[in-house]
């Protein structure tokens, strides 16, 4: 049987005792910090329940199925375009570099600024950027354009190119 200090008068207690014997305050083991914490675990357990089946409903009424855009819209389907070649042109990219690669993209910057068509009758484009620096033998980077041709699917590369230099502004 473990023992510690009433929470009142700070005397010997039983852990399983109901009250003290001592002053007869009433779960002498239990400390309110204790008790509260115990409270608010529950409490954001339920507003967490709560708030994730608010959001599925919400998500539920107002889904709606993305706009599509027409094949010879070449602003549409490059605004969809980039985000994607962020993400599935890279890796092709850096692979292309014989040292290291730097990035020098921001945060909230997309690495491709230009795109163009690649074959306007199957919707496929090349996505050009220059946010990205080669490093060469000796240690110096060098910035680099790269160009990256994506399939009309959106996730498929076709074809990566990279040349040293920097777009004009």
């Amino acid at each position: 049987m473990a023992m510690i200090q009433c929470k009142e008068c700070k005397k010997e207690v039983s852990t399983s005792a109901k009250t003290c014997p001592h002053c007869g305050v009433s779960r002498p083991g239990q400390k309110v910090p204790d008790l509260v914490a115990g409270i608010l675990v529950v409490v954001g357990v339920i507003f967490m329940i709560s708030l994730c089946s608010t959001t599925n409903d919400n998500k539920k009424e107002t889904a709606q199925p993305p706009s599509e855009c027409q094949k010879t819209d070449l602003q549409c389907l490059g605004d969809r375009a980039v985000v994607a070649a962020g993400v599935y042109c890279k890796d092709p990219v850096e692979r292309m570099a014989k040292q290291s690669v730097r990035w020098v993209d921001g945060t909230f910057e997309t690495k491709f600024s230009q795109v163009r068509w690649l074959d306007k009758r199957t919707g496929k484009l090349t996505l050009i950027g220059d946010r990205a620096e080669f490093q060469n033998g000796f240690g110096a980077y060098t910035p680099v354009i790269y160009e990256c041709d994506m399939d009309s699917d959106g996730k498929t590369v076709l074809a990566v190119r990279v040349r040293e230099g920097r777009l004009p502004q």
